[in-house]
This record gives structure tokens, C-alpha cells and sequence, in this order.
């Protein structure tokens, strides 16, 4: 067409030429961007953009407060964005109540039901936690943490508080006395009060079993009594159980210690006799030891017989002897003791003896002694004979005469070389160059060992037959 112009409208600026109110629109209008692929780009274009959304403050879902405690509210914002007031409010079932506000120009302010109660945690706008001051059963309940922005506008974020109760714990005695020999009792009692929710009560100790009960109360808080029970015996007198008591409300769980009281008669032994009693010994005693619970209140002595000797004295557990022993202090002692729950005795019976009974078994002992060695010597040399190898017997000539070294005995080594017949000739020529002796009245009787000897020798020498074997 003739004298008309087209201007070429840049991509994005049609709307320009609209209406007005089409430029005020701020979810309308676009900014230039590079190309993102698909519905990412404009999903995340439409939710930061268009649609003014801000993620909500960073805070804790969920808070345990302890009750007549402080406990601390998180409330973080990450934004870049300028933020213009942070607001903490209180659900009330369908009603808001405002608690604080947090504004850069005016600062933090309290309403009046919460001054002194809330304390504003950092001075920084990013950071608007508070801290609530002595926890009470009111502060449970829903808060919310809300950020208002330019130019994005507002987001909020909930922490929901229970309050906890942390239980009052005790340990006490049972109601009655531990008796020896006595029913099952309750020796202890652990009690966790007015705990929310209800506490964890354990025992430790193999003597007994536990038996628990639960008591609620109009605000929710509950009272857990646990009882000991066992059958007691004297022997259990001093042994520790333990309560244990576990709460969420409680930093680490509590323990508590109780040594158990066990009450019986007493058992009594009289003691210091030791049988070396004699006459004119000096400084003796007996004693009379009684274990008992409650303590011995009296210790009472006595005689079988009925006879009380001279120079005997009594002092609560100790009789004394005061004066030298004689034959009248032979007899049976008795010691008798007595608490509140009975009494018991024994005794004990002294022999006065001549003389000290030690030198009659020193001796004793002495002789035990020189036998036991006899006995090991006499041992000890019949090992040796076993161990020690036998030699071979001398001969009879060996016995009755010693050769000059010319005409000693051969070896042990050469006689083993001599066969049987050489023994057989030598034996027999000494059987008769004896019996030419006899005959020849050269052994005769009345002669003397020494003139038999040299008869002999001469006798062997000249005839060069009988050789010692």
C-alpha cells in the first residue's frame, strides 16, 4: 500500500501497545531471560516470576518444651529478597494471637502479654528466633513464623510445642521393718510424681520383684509409684538395689541407690578359749560376739553350775579373769544377748590344766620332726641302692688273700675274653691244689691266717697251677 509504513514490533513488546492497564500487570510482564528447555523453564519462570512465591522460613516442625523451663523457637529466613517485618503468632484453634514483631526500622517489639516472656534470640532480621521464658502448660500449642518481603510479599512456617513435665523422682523405705524369716515385704519404694507423659520406672537387683502403679491427674501429668518387694533374709543385710527412672523430659536417665536393712535376733559365739588354760596363768578372757540387728541392748553372763568364783569380771561382751587361774574357774561359761527381736546364748567349757600344754607338745613336735627326717634319709638311701648298677661279686680267693700286684686279679675286660673251658681247667686245678693242702696239713686250723697266706703262696708259685680267678 501506497505512502503507509510498517514499524516491526520486537518480539515481546506487543503488549506495550495495549491497553494501560496491561502495563501495570505484574504477572503479565516479561523479562528478558535466556531459554530454558520445556516445562522446567516455565515452571520455575511462573513460580519465582510470575506468581510471587517465596519459600517459607526455615524452622523446627516439632518442639519439646520442658515445663518451668526456656526453650528456643527457630525461625531462619534465606531470601535475597528485602525483607520488610517478621511476625510470630499463636494459634488458638480458629483465633490468631499476635506475639512479637520483628521490623528493621523499629525494631522488636512484645505484646503485652508476652513482655518477659519472649526474648528476641540475634539482632539480625534473617534470624528471628525467640526463646520463651519458664514453659508453662499454656505455651503448648501451634507458632508460626511469618516473613513479609518486597517485592515478593509474604511466606510462613509452623512449629508446634508440647510441653513436658519432668517427674519428681523419690526413693523411700518400705512402710514396714525388714524381719529375717518374715513374709514377702516391701522393702522400697520409688516414686516418679506429676511426669508428662508418664515416666519409665526400673529396678536393678536379683532379690525381689517390682510392682507398679499409674495415678493421672486433670492436667495431663501422671504419677508412676514403684514397690520393691522380697522375702527377707539376714544374709541380704546390706545389699544395694537401684531405681532407675527414664523421661524424655530428662537429660539422662536417674539413679538411685538403697542398701537394704534387714532386722533378726543375734547370733552368738563366745570366743578366746584356747585350751591351753593351767593353773597360775594370768590375764585371760572370754568373749562373748554377738552379730544382731537392731544391736545387742545386754550381754548377760553366767555358770552352769551356778558358782561364781572369785576374781571373775563381767564387762557388757568381755569376762575378765582377774585373779591367777586355779582349779576353781573349771566349768561352762554362758553369754546370753538379747535386742528386740529375741534373744540368743552360748558357751563355752574351761579346763584348768597342771601345767602349760605347750611343752608337752613341743616335745611332741620335736620328735615329729626327728622322725620325719629319719624317715627321708631312710628313703633317700633306698633310692640310691636301686639307681646306683651292681657290680659283680669278688671271687672267695679275692676274699681270703691279697696277691702281690704281680699275681693280681685280671681285668673285668680279660675275664670276659676267657671262654668256659679255661675257667672250667682253672677251677678244677684250685679245687685240687686245695685238697693237696688239706692232706698236706698245710691249712691246718691252729696255724694263723697269716702263715696259712704264705703257705699258700708259696705253694702256688712253685707248682705254677693255681691262679687267682
Amino acid at each position: 500500500m501506497a505512502g503507509s509504513t510498517e514499524t516491526a514490533v520486537p518480539p515481546g513488546r506487543e503488549l506495550a501497545s495495549s491497553s494501560p492497564s496491561a502495563q501495570h500487570c505484574c504477572c503479565c510482564r516479561r523479562r528478558t531471560m535466556p531459554a530454558l528447555p520445556g516445562l522446567l523453564s516455565l515452571g520455575l519462570l511462573l513460580s519465582r516470576v510470575c506468581c510471587g512465591a517465596l519459600a517459607g522460613p526455615r524452622v523446627d516442625p516439632h518442639v519439646k518444651a520442658v515445663w518451668g523451663k526456656n526453650v528456643t523457637l527457630k525461625c531462619i529466613i534465606d531470601i535475597n529478597e528485602t525483607l520488610t517485618q517478621i511476625a510470630w503468632e499463636k494459634i488458638h484453634g480458629k483465633t490468631i494471637q499476635n506475639i512479637a514483631v520483628h521490623h528493621p526500622v523499629y525494631g522488636f517489639s512484645v505484646q503485652e502479654e508476652y513482655v518477659g516472656r519472649v526474648l528476641l534470640k540475634n539482632t539480625s532480621l534473617t534470624d528471628s528466633s525467640i526463646t520463651l521464658i519458664n514453659v508453662t502448660f499454656s505455651d503448648s500449642g501451634e507458632y508460626v513464623c511469618k516473613a513479609a518481603t518486597f517485592p515478593l510479599g509474604n511466606s510462613q512456617s509452623s512449629t508446634i510445642v508440647a510441653v513436658l513435665v519432668e517427674p519428681t523422682v523419690s526413693l523411700t523405705k518400705g512402710p514396714n521393718p525388714l524381719i529375717d524369716g518374715a513374709n514377702q515385704t516391701v522393702a522400697a519404694i520409688c516414686t516418679a510424681a506429676t511426669g508428662k507423659p508418664a515416666a519409665e520406672v526400673v529396678w536393678e537387683g536379683d532379690l525381689g520383684e517390682m510392682e507398679s502403679t499409674s495415678t493421672s491427674y486433670p492436667n495431663e501429668t501422671i504419677t508412676v509409684q514403684s514397690q520393691y518387694k522380697l522375702v527377707p533374709t539376714r544374709f541380704a543385710r546390706g545389699r544395694r538395689i537401684a531405681c532407675i527412672v527414664r523421661h524424655p523430659a530428662l537429660e539422662k536417665e536417674i539413679r538411685m541407690l538403697y542398701v537394704l536393712d534387714i532386722q533378726y535376733s543375734p547370733e552368738v559365739t563366745v570366743t578366746g578359749y584356747d585350751g591351753n588354760w593351767y593353773i597360775g596363768r594370768e590375764n585371760v578372757l572370754l568373749r562373748c560376739n554377738a552379730d544382731a540387728n537392731p544391736l545387742p541392748m545386754e550381754f548377760t553372763w553366767s555358770r552352769l553350775d551356778g558358782h561364781w568364783p572369785e576374781g571373775l569380771q563381767p564387762s557388757n561382751n568381755t569376762l575378765h579373769f582377774n585373779s591367777p587361774l586355779s582349779y576353781n574357774y573349771t566349768g561352762t561359761y554362758i553369754c546370753k544377748v538379747a535386742n528386740s527381736l529375741g534373744q540368743k546364748s552360748d558357751q563355752k567349757t574351761i579346763y584348768i590344766l597342771d601345767v602349760p600344754y605347750k611343752q608337752s607338745s613341743s616335745v611332741a613336735v620335736a620328735g615329729a620332726v626327728i622322725g620325719a627326717v629319719l624317715a627321708l634319709f631312710i628313703i633317700t638311701i633306698f633310692i640310691i641302692v636301686l639307681l646306683t648298677p651292681r657290680k659283680k661279686r669278688s671271687s672267695y680267693l679275692d676274699k681270703m688273700i691279697d696277691l702281690p700286684p704281680t699275681h693280681k686279679p685280671t681285668s673285668s675286660y680279660e675275664k670276659r675274653n676267657i671262654s668256659r673251658s679255661q675257667k672250667e681247667i682253672i677251677n678244677a686245678d684250685y679245687v685240687q691244689g686245695t685238697s693237696s693242702l688239706k692232706r698236706a696239713g698245710w691249712l691246718n686250723e691252729n696255724r694263723s691266717r697269716k702263715e696259712k697266706i704264705q703257705e699258700l703262696h708259696a705253694f702256688s708259685v712253685e707248682n705254677d697251677k693255681l691262679q687267682p680267678i
